[in-house]
């Protein structure tokens, strides 16, 4: 690769423009800084754009998540948008939001993150072009260096897959493909999130679908299970997630992000790293428990904003790590086992602990005619707009816009039944005690 390069300064640099890049760019233009993303592919939207031979969704894919609650806290979905959005609806939202907010002009396209350093209080990042291929991106001989106060990184923790070795698998003959992720026998209740999938819960009472355990080995087109089954097949569909890859990372800085041979990450709130500081900041890297991670990314990214603006400031890094050993333990004992649960938040908890941080937790008190649905329901990402950096006067309108279910509502109208009962028992004791001494 030639050496010699053009060097570009500015405020702040973002690494990504998937959701939580565009999200994060944003925040940073509106208090005033002058950002540029950097993207490996030549279009915006991350996972969520489909490309044949690279990584993102599949052709069939449609979000999981309502709308209402998955989308930018002041840029809902059009009306016409189907509830559950498919793929192609959500690319094209994410599209029509980096052009609102004009953050198109900020994406440096085709462009590979190859080394980050830190010298002083600067951030110095080094890039190449890469060829517009549609599939990884070959890197050329054009280099760019970067450098700036302020770093996001929001490459994703769908980054590297994660393929176990089994012996003889070098022997089928068949087709090998990877998906997300699948299911795993061993997970209890509440230990992860529940596969919400009609379809197939059908294929495996008609056993169209086999849950078995573990693969031993392979022999050709036989593969051999854990429980002594075995059968041959013609593909072997690999759904065991992704690994955090940070390669860009000096070891110095690495070291104190990423703990090493596991997928677990030693950061305040899945963001910040103690003994680095609030000047870089890693966004998205955060797994919902239910719903999508687009809320989370985007109070991630108001917060950081907020921390380079000097209106909130980081716990001393002492109580940090002491928050991070907190949460690990409690995560170690609410979920299951295994690479992705070391990253899983409860999103509305969470959302609500940063948010408070700069002020944009929503507060029923302070929204009288929302309280209801403030407590008994999601209310949807324009919550979080109410108050705080960047309000919106359309967040109490799209509020109220975001449906309530039939078991939210019954439910909150036997916990308010319970509650006036309990008021009237504890009235009714207390007013019998008086009567008697009085």
């Amino acid at each position: 690769m030639d050496t010699a390069g053009t060097v570009v300064e500015r405020d702040a640099v973002v690494i990504g423009a998937g959701i939580s890049g565009l999200v994060t760019a944003k925040c940073l233009k509106e208090d005033g800084y002058d950002v540029i993303m950097l993207e490996r592919s030549s279009d915006v939207g991350g996972l969520w754009t489909f490309r044949e031979h690279d990584y993102g969704v599949m052709k069939f894919t449609h979000i999981n998540v309502s709308k209402y609650n998955y989308c930018f806290s002041d840029y809902p979905f059009p009306d016409s948008t189907p509830d559950y959005p498919h793929h192609t609806d959500m690319a094209r939202y994410v599209k029509d939001y980096a052009t609102h907010f004009r953050l198109l002009e900020l994406v440096q396209f085709n462009v590979k993150v190859v080394s980050v350093e830190q010298t002083g209080e600067k951030w110095r990042i080094t890039a190449c072009k890469v060829k517009d291929d549609g599939k990884a991106g070959e890197e050329t001989d054009v280099k760019i260096v970067f450098v700036c106060s302020y770093l996001a990184v929001t490459s994703g923790h769908h980054a590297k897959p994660s393929y176990p070795k089994f012996p003889g698998e070098d022997t089928f003959p068949g087709e090998c493909c990877r998906l997300l992720w699948g299911l795993n026998p061993k997970m209890g209740a509440l230990q992860t999130q529940p596969t919400v999938s009609p379809t197939l819960i059908h294929h495996i009472q008609r056993r169209n679908v086999k849950i078995v355990p573990n693969i031993t080995r392979i022999e050709g087109r036989t593969v051999h299970f854990v429980n002594g089954y075995s059968a041959e097949f013609d593909k072997i569909l690999y759904c065991t997630g992704y690994k955090i890859d940070l390669p860009f990372l000096p070891e110095s800085v690495k070291s104190h992000v990423l703990q090493e041979g596991s997928n677990y990450i030693k950061l305040y709130k899945n963001v910040f790293a103690p003994h680095v500081g609030s000047s870089l900041a890693f966004i998205g890297f955060v797994q919902p428990a239910s719903g999508g991670i687009l809320t989370m990314a985007e109070t991630q990214a108001r917060w950081f904003s907020a921390l380079c603006k000097g209106k909130v400031r980081l716990p001393s890094a002492p109580e940090m790590e002491l928050d991070i050993k907190t949460e690990k333990k409690e995560a170690e004992s609410r979920w299951y086992q295994s690479a992705r649960h070391t990253i899983q938040k409860d999103p509305i908890l969470y959302c609500d602990e940063v948010a408070a941080m700069i002020g944009a937790k929503p507060d029923p008190l302070k929204n009288p005619l929302l309280a209801w649905r403030l407590l008994f329901s999601t209310c949807g990402a324009a919550q979080y707009r109410l108050t705080g950096p960047h309000s919106w006067s359309g967040a109490r309108e799209q509020v109220l816009r975001v449906p309530v279910t039939d078991m939210w509502r019954y439910s909150s109208y036997l916990l308010i039944a319970f509650l006036l009962f309990a008021l009237y028992y504890v009235l009714s004791t207390v007013c019998g005690i008086f009567c008697a001494f009085s």
